[in-house]
């Protein structure tokens, strides 16, 4: 599909804003289907299951659709840009921000994430030459800031309360390497899928991703591990373990394969085409209004109260996000 053609009579501006949206809406219930499955498989394990997961699903998108295991007639370029994206995006990004989740927090890590919109658009100006409207330039401070008072104002006991200044500093550059990450992966897929059907490039990026996974799984020395967690989902009965733990294991895969499916299969490809129809930092900035999408369904699910703060950020997000639309 060629990304420019519209649909249901949208402008490429106005289906931009409609996949990033729902992009973000795919990776709020990917976020709690991945918080769940970490608690039982570890998060390594779960990134490597779920682009895995993933890469079948568009194995499968593939054949039905070309006759072909993957994407034909791309370019040297393509394949390049869209690798290197993968690894940049996928493997880079989210290692380091989860290693700053376990040295600084989620709350702080989060905060520093929502540069990411920022980092993008001045890459996208200094590297791809886009530039962008005082209307977006409006909408996107606003959201930004709205992003930053709701995660800054959401409590969040630290993991280590007396956490040296060197263990805070390495975080926050951890933190800050994540938020590069993904806004580079944002621009390498950008640059790769030009005039590519936003579903192959993303297969292209989920594979590479796979790999750099898969070698980092090798690295950590996990992988007979994460083999011995596998086996007893499929043979429960023929491994020595808890058996509420073993029980536990089916369903958490099951969470996980929802998780693969909403997130790097569907959110991940429909992310790749706003940023095609759209200037890089304008898609980021409506991707990243996960964490305001997050505070009703943490209020929802888990009864986690909301406070004020929260409230003002989300209104001020979604603002920006109305004027980024409009």
């Amino acid at each position: 599909m060629n990304p420019a053609v519209n649909f249901a009579g949208l402008s490429n501006n106005g289906l931009g804003v409609l996949a990033g949206l729902s992009t973000a809406v795919l990776w709020t219930a990917t976020a709690v289907c991945f918080e769940a499955s970490s608690r039982r498989l570890g998060s390594l394990a779960v990134n490597v299951l779920r682009l895995a997961v993933a890469a079948v699903l568009f194995t499968v998108l593939s054949l039905i659709r070309t006759g072909g295991l993957l994407p034909a007639a791309l370019s040297h370029d393509a394949w390049f840009y869209l690798g290197l994206s993968g690894l940049v995006g996928f493997v880079v990004g989210d290692v380091f921000l989860f290693q700053a989740f376990a040295l600084i927090g989620a709350r702080l890590s989060m905060l520093i994430y929502a540069s990411v919109p920022l980092m993008t658009a001045l890459s996208g100006l200094l590297f791809l030459g886009e530039n962008m409207s005082g209307r977006a330039l409006l909408g996107m401070a606003l959201t930004v800031v709205g992003i930053a008072i709701a995660v800054g104002g959401k409590s969040h006991p630290s993991n280590d309360g007396t956490e040296s200044r060197s263990r805070r500093t390495t975080g926050i550059l951890m933190a800050f390497g994540g938020s590069a990450g993904q806004a580079a992966g944002l621009l390498l897929g950008k640059r790769g899928a030009r005039g590519i059907d936003s579903f192959a490039a993303t297969e292209i990026r989920v594979l590479a991703g796979l790999v750099g996974f898969l070698v980092v799984l090798v690295a950590a020395g996990q992988t007979r591990a994460l083999a011995d967690r596998l086996r007893q989902a499929v043979t429960p009965g023929r491994v020595v373990g808890d058996p509420r733990q073993l029980r536990s294991l089916r369903p958490t895969l099951l969470v996980l394969c929802l998780g693969a499916l909403l997130g790097p299969f569907l959110g991940v490809s429909l992310g790749l085409l706003s940023t095609q129809l759209l200037p890089a930092g304008t898609a980021a900035t409506l991707m990243s209004t996960v964490p305001v999408l997050l505070i009703p369904v943490s209020a929802l699910a888990f009864r986690e109260r909301i406070t004020l703060v929260e409230v003002v950020g989300a209104v001020l997000a979604v603002g920006g996000v109305a004027v980024l639309a409009g």
